[in-house]
């Protein structure tokens, strides 16, 4: 008996032991811890749509992902995960949160960066107007290589984990970016959810409202601060937003609890053809609850929907909302 007694315990120990050693797992629209890199914590992320090619046909995977990795790009260009950016066999890929999408070795420059490198959108050849750039929050752009269609695709989204950009052919769409929340009482969708154009941040405590912009700029890099003065003037941000390389930050005014509202820029849309039934990539929206103090600092990325072009488009940049 007393034997018996005796391996029981240490049974329930070795058991105890071992549960105290294994990783935890989330489901990924859970409320869970926040994380980042250094000391920042990431509140919301929304991933931005994937670029458009001029085709009807648009997969499925254009539009931003509501979990945390990227969609893949048509042609099998694989998303991101874990924050990392999208892959890349022609387009460049979407940036993510930690790295930088992929790239073709003959278009350097494509790939989308991710928040931690200053979420640029990827770069274009300059010398090709059919092609564009993707957008601010780490956008992909788009490539094609001497003028041949089945050597071209388009950009991928970026996002917390990155689209993938698009392979080779000419119904070559790029893939969404995914998407992160780490607040309560989420509320998370992508297409279809009315969101398009450029991204934006929505924040509410009691009836006090602070809505953040791209203060009027298009494209892959950033709002200045001129922009966001002028942008801000006579509203609820005037004289309170610093601008640091096309980031906003925003000091919390007084302790509670805020909803934050994220929205992820479209990717870009085709031009040249008047029968696109879908545009570009829809990015997502994605809202929690979240417990602030007063003169905590607010880093936000609202994501840029690239500016478009005839045939071959870049992604939309993800909105990224992280707490310093």
């Amino acid at each position: 008996m007393i034997r018996l007694l005796t391996f029981s315990f240490l049974l329930f120990l070795s058991l105890e032991t071992y549960a105290q050693i294994l990783p935890t797992s989330h489901g990924v629209h859970h409320k869970k811890s926040s994380s980042g890199s250094g000391s920042n914590n990431i509140l919301v992320i929304a991933g931005g749509g994937g670029g458009e090619i001029y085709q009807v046909s648009v997969h499925s995977g254009i539009d931003a992902s509501i979990s945390e990795s990227g969609n893949a790009g048509y042609n099998g260009t694989s998303g991101g995960t874990g924050g990392g950016g999208g892959s890349s066999t022609r387009g460049g890929g979407g940036g993510g949160y930690l790295t930088d999408g992929g790239e073709d070795s003959r278009r350097l420059g494509s790939k989308g960066k991710s928040f931690a490198n200053g979420g640029q959108g990827g770069t274009k050849n300059n010398s090709d107007s059919n092609t564009g750039d993707g957008g601010f929050g780490g956008g992909g752009a788009s490539i094609r290589i001497s003028n041949n269609i089945g050597d071209q695709g388009a950009g991928g989204g970026g996002g917390y984990s990155g689209g993938g950009g698009a392979g080779a052919n000419n119904t070559s769409h790029g893939g969404g970016g995914g998407s992160y929340n780490s607040g309560s009482n989420q509320t998370n969708t992508t297409h279809p959810n009315g969101n398009t154009g450029h991204g934006k941040v929505i924040i509410t405590k009691g009836g006090l409202t602070w809505t953040f912009t791209n203060c009027g700029v298009s494209g892959k890099d950033g709002p200045t601060q001129s922009n966001c003065d002028s942008s801000y003037s006579g509203g609820s941000l005037d004289g309170s937003i610093t601008v640091n390389d096309g980031i906003q930050q925003w000091a919390v005014p007084s302790d509670g609890t805020y909803t934050i509202k994220a929205y992820g820029a479209q990717g870009g849309t085709q031009t040249s053809f008047n029968y696109s039934v879908h545009g570009g990539g829809r990015g997502a929206i994605i809202q929690g609850d979240f417990s602030l103090s007063a003169g905590d600092v607010l880093k936000i990325l609202v994501g840029h929907q690239p500016i478009d072009v005839a045939w071959l488009n870049g992604g939309g940049g993800g909105t990224f909302v992280i707490k310093n």
